[in-house]
């Protein structure tokens, strides 16, 4: 059965503006033989098998430890939910909480978001405009800048995407601050470090279950070799 018409044509359009993917880097960090060996023990323990949607119990546990942690953050692991990376956190945190036809504040790099937004609808602004209702931001935004949207943020109802994955990390979180902390969605990943193995997560806010309910629509679950493995890797104090 074709789609009605009134769906596929705007569609379509939105996918033929999809810009060109950058091919995955063709060399990636050796995987410490922990890492290798924690997979090969899942295997041999039968973790072959859908597992839990959300994640492991264990690995959503290590995420809300480590933000903890790491900046002082408390998100019950509840509230954390393990993607296929981080691509697949950004996608479905802005088709879930950007409107169609709304703006997405962005004052840095946006070129990690404009798919999602390109098949949603909506658009990338860099300055604040009055139809914003999601800003994504990064620890690579200079850090006045971040603080100078982030105090706008205080005063309007946006959702705040801060996204950890491939940056570099300081001892700042926006969720530190408490008026913020319930509308802060942090994403982050081990791509970088265990590269192909699909392994992200998004952690925290009043959005966390609808979130999850999103991903879950999108796919079942990261496998279980890959959990076990990323939650080994974490246990080495590396990630």
């Amino acid at each position: 059965m074709s789609a009605p018409k009134s769906l596929a044509r705007p569609l379509a359009a939105r996918v033929a503006g999809l810009p060109e993917l950058a091919a995955p880097p063709r060399e990636n960090p050796p995987l410490p033989p922990q890492v290798i060996a924690a997979a090969e023990d899942a295997l041999a323990r039968g973790e072959t098998h859908y597992t839990d949607r959300p994640g492991i119990p264990e690995f959503r546990a290590w995420v809300a430890a480590h933000l903890l942690d790491r900046w002082g953050v408390r998100v019950d692991p509840s509230e954390v939910t393990i993607t296929c990376g981080s691509t697949e956190a950004r996608y479905v945190a802005m088709t879930l909480l950007a409107e169609p036809g709304s703006a997405v504040l962005c004052p840095g790099d946006s070129s990690r978001i404009e798919g999602a937004l390109q098949l949603l609808g909506a658009r990338v602004v860099d300055s604040i405009q009055a139809d914003v209702g999601l800003l994504y931001i990064t620890p690579a935004v200079y850090r006045e800048t971040a603080l100078e949207v982030l105090r706008r943020a205080e005063e309007t109802d946006w959702w705040i995407v801060w996204d950890l994955s491939f940056e570099r990390l300081d001892d700042f979180h926006p969720a530190q601050n408490e008026a913020l902390a319930k509308r802060v969605v942090t994403i982050n990943s081990l791509s970088d470090r265990l590269a192909g193995w699909r392994l992200g997560w998004m952690a925290g806010s009043e959005a966390a279950l609808r979130l999850r309910a999103g991903k879950q629509a999108i796919t079942i679950c990261t496998t279980a070799v890959s959990q076990w493995a990323g939650l080994e890797f974490a246990g080495m104090g590396d990630a």
